[in-house]
């Protein structure tokens, strides 16, 4: 029953979880795959992108799909694509279905402005009969759509996943002789990396190391700063090389200021890291909260990320408990399989909307 419906999915870019999500689900479901822009900042791929095109090149492929299409799922709210879709569907009497797929979270703007017109926008844009809403969370991603109006029947769970089986390996109750801790993401002032190098150089522990992962405008000038023997900039790396850090590390720290989800620990947990996560990140509460495989610090208070390096240090026992809660919650409930299940459920309550 869920074959007979026409998708189309729209993604912002080719990102390496979005690649492995096609392979995995979207292909399956013979769901036709779209990418706005060709490039990615956590993946080598150059994908053929909609914005590559020329202007009535993109107006043609957007009203095709709009027309062979029985639902459109979208990621995110404001992208110009989008709005074009809501406008072909004033004009449409079965109007096509959308979902907005978001790993956004509530995050209610300071400036008066932007308030306002966050509220203005969203509340048109959720107040559609066919529109649903897809968060890539049960927590404040959730709370964003109902905040703004959306009915809550409409709000469908889409769990962000990555492919876990890339990142398994033995869970062994012995602790290595170094003891790694592990960054992977941009260099950048929003991920606070330098909390975590000062944090970590604070430690009184002498087999320890600090893996940092990634790149951005920070790199250079954070390498050349803390040039240490037991620091490792490693820069970008993808596929078997990145999964090997993983595999070489026992515990991820990300210290952001803010983040909407922060796939590295999905990467991580499924690795069977324990995470030491900023409470600004978004994959807290479906990932960590409560489901014993790490902890939460605040970057706003001293030392409480220093406090927390020390304590999973010291403490075996408990991490152990983390790893093997971090494996099991990656491998055995957040994957592809609630991915897909969550997927039909939404389909099947379109179609019998659409009375297909």
């Amino acid at each position: 029953m869920v074959k007979r419906l026409k998708i189309t999915c729209y993604f912002v870019e080719p990102a390496q979880y979005t690649l492995d999500l096609i392979k995995h689900i979207h292909s399956k479901f013979k769901i036709d795959c779209k990418f706005l822009n060709k490039k990615s900042f956590s993946s080598k791929e150059k994908i053929k992108s909609i914005r590559g095109q020329n202007f009535f090149s993109q107006i043609k492929i957007l009203y095709n799909d709009f027309i062979k299409s029985d639902l459109i799922i979208f990621n995110g709210f404001y992208k110009r694509e989008l709005w074009f879709f809501i406008f072909l569907n004033l004009f449409k009497k079965n109007k096509v279905f959308i979902a907005l797929e978001s790993d956004t979270q509530l995050n209610i703007p300071k400036n008066f402005l932007k308030k306002i017109s966050k509220r203005f926008l969203l509340n048109i844009l959720f107040s559609f009969k066919y529109i649903y809403g897809f968060p890539a969370g049960s927590g404040s991603h959730q709370d964003l759509f109902l905040f703004y109006g959306m009915k809550r029947n409409r709000i469908i769970t889409m769990p962000l996943v990555v492919d876990n089986k890339k990142f398994i390996k033995k869970i062994k109750n012995n602790k290595k002789d170094i003891f790694s801790f592990l960054y992977v993401g941009r260099f950048i002032e929003l991920k606070n990396i330098n909390l975590i190098i000062k944090s970590f150089l604070k430690l009184p522990f002498k087999n320890i190391k600090l893996n940092l992962v990634g790149d951005g405008k920070e790199y250079e000038k954070l390498k050349y700063k803390y040039n240490k023997e037991n620091i490792k900039f490693h820069g970008n790396l993808y596929d078997e090389e990145l999964v090997e850090v993983y595999h070489d590390s026992n515990v991820l720290i990300l210290s952001s200021y803010f983040e909407q989800w922060g796939l590295v620990i999905n990467e991580a947990l499924a690795s069977g890291l324990p995470v030491i996560s900023s409470v600004n990140v978004g994959a807290n509460y479906d990932l960590v909260l409560n489901k014993n495989t790490g902890y939460i610090f605040d970057p706003k208070i001293n030392h409480d990320l220093y406090k927390k390096m020390v304590r999973i240090y010291n403490d075996k026992n408990q991490y152990f408990d983390f790893s093997k809660n971090a494996y099991n919650l990656m491998h055995n409930y957040w994957n592809y399989d609630l991915y897909k299940s969550q997927l039909i459920f939404a389909l099947k309550k379109i179609i019998n909307e659409k009375n297909i």
